[in-house]
C-alpha cells in the first residue's frame, strides 16, 4: 500500500506490537478487466493466517487497487487482532445452530467412533514405519479435524504431535486455501508456519464429501534426519534454513498423482532417504486409512449429525475443563526455573519464568521475563510448540482420565479455556529466521514451572520436581556401499516427581513427551550399537514422604566411527522437592566413562566425532521428593534401602529410620526412638 489511512497505520502499528517482525500483508488482484476483477488479502501473523477479498468498483483502476487494498488490510488486521482467525470460538456459530436433534446415544457412538478411527491410525502408522523413533517409540500424532484445522479427536500418542497438528493445518492453508482437490496429499514441516519442530513431518489429507471441504485426517512424525548441518539431531545452528528442507505446504499429491519432483526432494535431500521415504509412505497409509473411515461415518450418518456431534463433544469438553478451572482460586501464581544453556554459550543458563494466571473459568500461562531468544537452534515455535504443551499441561493436571467418572474426550475444547502469552523476540516466541530444531527441554521446563505455581492451591493434583527435559540423542554413521547413513534416534527415560500419596514414576519419559523407549535387541540389530547397560541409577532420588523417580543410567559402545547429537538439558539445576521433600539430582552425559579419557559433557552437542569403541553414558535426572521425609512409612524406607535405592545412613539421617546393615532389617524401637528424639 503506497498512502495507508490513519486506521490503517494505527493497525500496522498494533501489529508490530504484538507479533514485531513476523507478519506480513500479501494482495493478489484477480482478472485483467476492471469489470470483473477482486482484490484478495492475506494478512498472515505468527504463523496464522485469515483473508478478506473485496470486488472493485467503476472507478479509476489505480484508485480501486490502493483503496481495496486499504479495506481489505483493516478488515484482516481487525480480524486477527481480534483473535477471530482462532479456531477458539463456538462451533455451534459456525455449524449454525445447536445438537439438540442429535440423540444422546447417537452423540456418544459417533464420539466413540472418532476415537477409534484415530487410534486406528496410529496403529497403522507406528505398524508400518521403517524407523525405531516411529516404531518402537511412538513418537507419532494422528487425527481428524475439520476445515479450519478444529480437532475432532486425536490418537494416544505423544501429546505433542497431536495437539499441534491444528497449528501445522492453519499453518499450510495460509498458501493452499481454494487450491485443495480430492486426492492431494499435502506436506508440511515449516516452524514458522504452525509446525511444531522441523524434523516433525505433517502428512494431511483434505477429506471432501459432494464437492465441499470437511476437514483432514492428518498425520506427524519424527524423521530421524532432515537434511540439517549434522545427521539426526542439531542445535548450534545459524537459522532455521540451516535446519534442513523447509516444506510450507507442498502438495506430494495432486488430485491422487504423485509429483515425482517432490518425492526426489524428499529423498535426495536427506542422508537416510530409505528410511525417511518409508516413514512418510506409513503417514500416507495412516492418513488414507483416516480419510475412508470418517467418509464411512458421513455415509452412515450424514454430514450434520457427525459434525454437529463433533462440536457438540467440543463444547462439552470446553465445559468440562473450564468448571475445574473455576475450583481453583483467582489470582496469579509463579515459578522460575533455569535451562543449563543454548548449545553454544556454555556459561549463560537462561531463564524460564512462568505465571500462572487463573481468572474465573480461564486460565493464562504468561512467559513475560523468559530468556531473550538465542543464537542457536534453542528456541521455541509459538504456535507449534509453546501453546501446544501449555494445552497439555492444564487438560492433564485438571482432568486425568484416572481421577474421572466420565471420559472427557481429548479435542478443541480443551484448548479454548487457555490463553498462552510469551514475548516476541524471547526464547519463547523467537523473530524469523532464528533457529527453533530443539525446543522440547525449554517446553518440559515450562510444564514443571506450571505444576510447582499451582502446587500451593492443588496440592494433592501437584508433583515435585520432575526430570522435565528430553534427553533426545541421535547415534549415526555412513553405510559402506549404500551411500547413506546410519541414524538411530533415542529419548532417554527421566522420571517424575513424587505425588501427595504415591513415590515418583521410575525410568519412564515425562510430561509432554510421553514416548516408549526403544529396546535393546532393536538398536543391535539393526545399527553398529552395543547397549551395555541399562539399569536404574545408582544415586539416590529426592527424599521426601513420598520420594521421587529414579532415572535410567545407558550405556551405548560405537562398534564403528560415528557422530553424536544430544538436545537435553538438566544437567545443572536439580529437580525441586516440595512441601519439605529434598531435591533430586541433575542429569549427567559422560564420554567414555571410567577410563583416563573420561569426558564429561555438557547437556547439547552436534554432529561430535566418536570413534569405533567409545562409550557414551547418558544419565538422567532423578526427581524431587514431596512432603517431610520423617513422615515417610519406615516399612517403604526399608523397602527403598532392599531394593538398593538408598543407603542405611541415608535412611538414619534423612528419613530418620533405623536399618541395621549387618542384618538388613528395619529396627522399629530404633526408629522409634529417633524419629522421637527429633520432634
Amino acid at each position: 500500500m503506497t498512502a495507508a489511512t490513519h486506521s490503517e497505520r494505527e493497525l500496522s502499528q498494533l501489529l508490530d506490537e504484538k507479533f514485531g517482525d513476523d507478519w506480513r500483508f500479501d494482495v493478489t488482484i484477480n482478472g485483467f478487466r476492471h469489470s470483473d476483477a477482486s482484490v484478495d488479502g492475506t494478512l498472515t501473523a505468527n504463523g496464522v493466517a485469515t483473508r478478506h477479498s473485496m470486488k472493485l468498483g467503476d472507478e479509476a483502476p489505480d484508485a480501486d487497487i490502493n483503496a481495496a487494498s486499504g479495506r481489505v488490510f483493516a478488515v484482516c488486521a481487525r480480524q486477527i487482532l481480534a483473535g477471530k482467525e482462532r479456531p477458539g470460538q463456538s462451533p455451534i456459530d459456525l455449524f449454525g445452530g445447536n445438537f439438540d436433534h442429535i440423540d444422546v446415544v447417537t452423540r456418544r457412538v459417533v464420539g466413540g467412533a472418532f476415537n477409534a478411527i484415530a487410534r486406528e491410525m496410529a496403529q497403522v502408522l507406528f505398524r508400518m514405519s521403517n524407523s525405531s523413533i516411529i516404531r518402537e517409540s511412538e513418537d507419532l500424532g494422528c487425527g481428524i479435524f475439520d476445515a479450519q484445522g478444529r480437532e475432532l479427536c486425536e490418537s494416544e500418542s505423544s501429546p505433542m504431535h497431536i495437539g499441534s497438528l491444528p497449528a501445522y493445518i492453519r499453518g499450510f492453508m495460509a498458501r493452499l486455501e481454494g487450491t485443495l482437490f480430492e486426492g492431494d496429499i499435502i506436506l508440511h514441516n515449516h516452524p514458522y508456519f504452525g509446525a511444531s519442530h522441523t524434523p516433525d513431518m505433517c502428512v494431511a489429507m483434505p477429506i471432501f464429501h459432494d464437492g465441499r471441504l470437511l476437514g483432514f485426517a492428518a498425520a506427524t512424525a519424527h524423521l530421524i534426519d532432515t537434511g540439517a548441518a549434522a545427521p539426526g539431531l542439531n542445535i548450534d545452528l545459524i537459522d532455521v534454513f540451516a535446519e534442513g528442507t523447509l516444506f510450507n505446504g507442498v502438495k506430494l499429491y495432486e488430485r491422487g498423482v504423485r509429483n515425482q519432483g517432490v518425492w526426489s526432494l524428499l529423498r535426495d535431500s536427506v542422508r537416510t532417504p530409505d528410511s525417511n521415504a518409508g516413514d512418510i509412505e506409513a503417514m500416507i497409509a495412516a492418513v488414507r486409512l483416516g480419510r475412508r473411515r470418517f467418509l464411512k461415518l458421513i455415509d452412515r450418518y450424514g454430514v450434520e449429525t457427525i459434525l454437529g456431534s463433533a462440536y457438540y463433544w467440543m463444547d462439552y469438553s470446553e465445559r468440562r475443563l473450564r468448571a475445574e478451572i473455576e475450583k481453583i482460586p483467582d489470582g496469579d501464581y509463579h515459578c522460575e526455573s533455569w535451562l543449563d544453556n543454548d548449545g553454544r554459550n556454555w556459561d549463560t543458563p537462561l531463564k524460564v519464568n512462568v505465571t500462572v494466571r487463573i481468572k474465573g473459568s480461564g486460565v493464562t500461562i504468561d512467559l513475560t521475563g523468559s530468556a531473550d531468544e538465542v543464537a542457536t537452534g534453542f528456541n521455541v515455535p509459538f504456535e507449534g510448540s509453546l501453546k501446544v504443551a501449555c494445552f497439555y499441561i492444564i487438560r492433564t493436571l485438571l482432568l486425568d482420565e484416572v481421577g474421572m467418572e466420565e471420559f472427557v474426550p481429548q479435542n478443541e475444547g480443551m484448548f479454548r479455556p487457555v490463553d498462552v502469552v510469551a514475548p516476541k523476540g524471547s526464547i519463547f516466541n523467537p523473530n524469523f529466521p532464528r533457529a527453533c530444531f530443539a525446543r522440547m527441554a525449554q517446553i518440559q521446563r515450562v510444564l514443571d514451572c506450571v505444576i510447582r505455581a499451582l502446587a500451593p492451591v492443588m496440592p494433592e493434583r501437584a508433583t515435585a520436581g520432575n526430570s522435565a527435559t528430553v534427553m533426545s540423542t541421535s547415534y549415526s554413521g555412513i553405510e559402506p556401499g549404500r551411500n547413506q547413513y546410519w541414524v538411530c534416534v533415542e529419548v532417554n527415560e527421566g522420571s517424575y516427581g513424587a505425588r501427595a500419596s504415591k513415590d515418583g514414576l521410575d525410568c519412564v519419559d515425562n510430561l509432554m513427551a510421553n514416548t516408549r523407549n526403544v529396546p535393546i535387541e532393536e538398536i543391535e540389530l539393526r545399527y553398529p550399537l552395543r547397549v551395555e547397560r541399562y539399569e536404574l541409577r545408582d544415586d539416590e532420588p529426592g527424599a521426601g514422604r513420598t520420594r521421587g523417580g529414579i532415572a535410567a543410567v545407558r550405556d551405548v559402545r560405537f562398534l564403528t566411527d560415528g557422530f553424536i547429537s544430544c538436545n537435553g538439558d538438566r544437567l545443572l539445576e536439580a529437580p525441586v522437592g516440595v512441601f519439605g521433600g529434598r531435591d533430586g539430582l541433575p542429569g549427567k552425559l559422560t564420554l567414555n566413562p571410567g577410563t583416563p579419557g573420561m569426558e564429561q559433557w555438557p547437556s547439547k552437542a552436534t554432529g561430535k566425532r566418536v570413534k569405533a569403541g567409545d562409550v557414551v553414558r547418558i544419565t538422567g535426572p532423578n526427581s524431587g521428593g514431596y512432603g517431610d521425609p520423617t513422615e515417610r512409612d519406615p516399612e517403604k524406607v526399608h523397602a527403598d534401602y532392599l531394593d538398593g535405592y538408598l543407603s542405611a545412613e541415608t535412611a538414619r539421617t534423612v528419613y530418620k529410620v533405623v536399618i541395621d546393615p549387618e542384618s538388613a532389617q528395619l529396627d522399629q524401637a530404633g526408629t522409634q526412638a529417633l524419629r522421637g528424639a527429633g520432634s
